[in-house]
């Protein structure tokens, strides 16, 4: 379908979708929608606030997806970090632990020569 409209009056349509926050062949399909439903009242008014609430809510489901994305990718690099940095921990104990033993061996074999 093919629809011829005065520059006004898509300045006007393209007023109110920005308004409420969809787009303008939405906006005219609700308009003819309401139309063919018996003229405009407070339901047609209704029914674009939902129209409006319900793009936003589309656009903060897409906002938390991305976000929730971006956090599950954080939380892996802070777990692969924590995993590193414990066998880190692990490994410098493993050292400390030979270090030690290695001190006290030196320690008894120099008292037993004196």
């Amino acid at each position: 379908m093919h629809l011829s409209l005065s520059d006004q009056m898509y300045s006007e349509l393209k007023n109110k979708s920005d308004e409420i926050g969809i787009q303008i062949t939405d906006l005219i399909k609700l308009y003819i929608k309401n139309g063919l439903q018996g003229g405009f009242s407070n339901k047609n008014e209704d029914n674009i606030i939902i129209a409006n609430i319900s793009n936003r809510l589309d656009k903060v489901e897409k906002d938390v997806r991305v976000k929730m994305t971006l956090l599950e990718g954080k939380y892996r690099q802070i777990e692969e970090t924590m995993d590193y940095l414990i066998q880190r921990i692990d490994s410098l104990e493993d050292l400390l632990t030979e270090y030690k033993t290695k001190k006290k061996v030196i320690q008894q074999s120099e008292e037993q020569e004196t």
